[in-house]
């Protein structure tokens, strides 16, 4: 493997079309690799007004708003957080990102699968 750098910008992403999306284009972070059964990571860029779908899973999300403001539903809380924010989602919590600016959010989406997520999804796969 060599080093290699990518340009955010100039990465033209995926519009994310499936139910409950509006707005939101991804860009994965970690490509996809066969050596890596517990860690994915990708950028969500939400226009103002977006959102993804409530949902959940299970995996742990940690997310960092690189630019705007996020805000957060998750279970009984909404927060909002701004640039440099860093947001911890347990798993199994209902939640959604949105954006209620003007500007363009992006996140950096990091999911964590815990011994036994990575267990589940490992199971599921060979099923």
């Amino acid at each position: 493997m060599s080093l290699r750098v990518r340009k955010l910008s100039e990465e033209p992403g995926v519009d994310e079309e499936e139910e409950g999306y509006s707005g939101v284009n991804s860009v994965w972070v970690v490509l996809k690799r066969e050596d890596i059964d517990g860690f994915s990571s990708r950028v969500f860029r939400i226009e103002p007004g977006g959102h993804t779908p409530v949902h959940t899973h299970n995996r742990e999300h940690v997310a960092v708003v690189i630019k705007g403001t996020a805000r957060v539903d998750g279970g009984p809380y909404i927060r909002e957080a701004g640039e440099g924010s860093i947001i911890t989602i347990p798993k199994d919590i209902p939640h959604r990102f949105s954006n209620p600016s003007r500007d363009r959010l992006v996140l950096l989406i990091m999911n964590l699968f815990t011994k036994q997520s990575a267990l589940e999804k490992r199971a599921t796969v060979e099923d």
